[in-house]
């Protein structure tokens, strides 16, 4: 029987996210890894696997580990719109450039591109929005490493033949499911059918909800300049207002739930918050991209404090400036009002994406079973984790 080789990468310190492990979720120093370059077999203090191991052995230095991150949010087919896209603006003057650009020419270099920056930063995982290059991101993200959830846009008023899931490829780290665009530009039959899609194979589901005010006006049938925009281009001429807010009609419709990976809700109110927690879905904050298009600011505070399951995604690159989830994680940080300890932001980035998304059997902390991927805490979080755990 053939037994693969065991390495040993020592660290100063490591955050492994294993609840209730010595030390906590906090910093351990001196710490190790010992993997077979597939599998963490077993994770603790440098001297007690370095004992007996005469393997390779690897020292990183005054460096702190932590798991690999999951990204649970992105739009890797729009990789080829960096810097190309109109910032700070408003919604309305970004989405009329976007529009005005090659959305969908596909550039597999620009998408290998992102991939390689994404893994050099610590990102594990993606889960990925296409809205008609889903096997072709997915077949990049597969040669680049990645853990991956491939979604397919749902988008219109059509089901493709067979449903959406018909004729996705098949990777050995990833899995195609299905995402609804937006309440208002997938029609209900539609969002309904990807959602049974999901269910059925025990997929996560992802949506756009409440991202912008004139979501929020289009679903309650005030007055949008954006649905104006998209009724002169023939889209939604028929379109009939539910009459109630974005996060009632998801609700409502059975969208929300377990599986359910809520993206950005910037525009919410308290009673959407208590409809969000009791459904038990994921909300995704991506708050760069938030700034970026200029749509507000999601409540964080309110939202952690009512007990939703938060994690973090970068959005595409035509909506921020890089794809590094350490910059979200600290531009969050950075403007939290009140007390956020670093291993919840850490969990934004690790353990709440890898169980909303079905990954946590491999991804999410350091331990033995998990799959051999890590990352390097940036000085500024290594900083907080150090100020919040002074003895170890």
């Amino acid at each position: 029987m053939h037994h693969k080789r065991q390495h040993l990468v020592r660290a100063a310190r490591g955050v492994t996210m294993v609840s209730g492990a010595p030390g906590g979720l906090g910093l351990r120093d001196d710490f190790a890894l010992l993997h077979d370059g597939e599998t963490i077999l077993a994770a603790g203090p440098f001297a007690e696997l370095a004992a007996g191991h005469d393997g390779p052995a690897a020292d990183l230095g005054d460096v702190t580990l932590a798991p690999g991150l999951l990204n649970a949010h992105c739009h890797l087919e729009l990789s080829h719109l960096a810097g190309k896209t109109t910032a700070g603006q408003g919604f309305m003057p970004w989405v009329e450039h976007l529009l005005s650009l090659p959305l969908y020419e596909f550039d597999a270099a620009e998408v290998l591109e992102s991939c390689r920056t994404m893994r050099r930063d610590g990102t594990t995982f993606v889960a990925d929005i296409s809205t008609r290059n889903a096997g072709k991101v997915a077949g990049v993200l597969q040669d680049s490493g990645f853990f991956f959830v491939s979604f397919t846009e749902a988008i219109g008023e059509t089901m493709p033949a067979g449903g959406h899931l018909a004729g996705r490829g098949h990777w050995e780290n990833g899995r195609a499911a299905v995402a609804g665009h937006a309440l208002y530009t997938t029609s209900e039959a539609v969002l309904l059918a990807a959602k049974a899609e999901c269910d059925a194979a025990g997929l996560p589901f992802s949506l756009h909800l409440s991202e912008h005010e004139d979501e929020v006006n289009i679903l309650l049938g005030r007055h949008s300049e954006f649905l104006e925009l998209l009724q002169s281009r023939g889209r939604l001429t028929g379109y009939k207002a539910p009459g109630k807010r974005p996060v009632a009609v998801a609700h409502d419709l059975g969208l929300l739930d377990e599986r359910t990976l809520a993206v950005h809700c910037v525009q919410i109110d308290d009673a959407d918050i208590e409809l969000l927690r009791a459904s038990g879905a994921t909300i995704c904050l991506c708050p760069r991209s938030n700034e970026f298009i200029g749509v507000g600011r999601a409540p964080w505070e309110r939202l952690r404090a009512a007990g939703i399951p938060l994690c973090l995604g970068t959005d595409s690159i035509a909506s921020n400036h890089d794809l590094n989830l350490w910059n979200e994680a600290l531009y969050l940080a950075e403007r939290f009002e009140g007390d956020l300890p670093p291993a919840e932001l850490l969990a934004m980035l690790t353990t709440i994406p890898a169980r909303a998304m079905g990954a946590a059997d491999r991804l999410g902390t350091l331990e033995a079973g998990k799959a051999a991927r890590w990352s390097v805490l940036p000085k500024r979080v290594e900083c907080m984790f150090q100020e919040a755990s002074p003895a170890r």
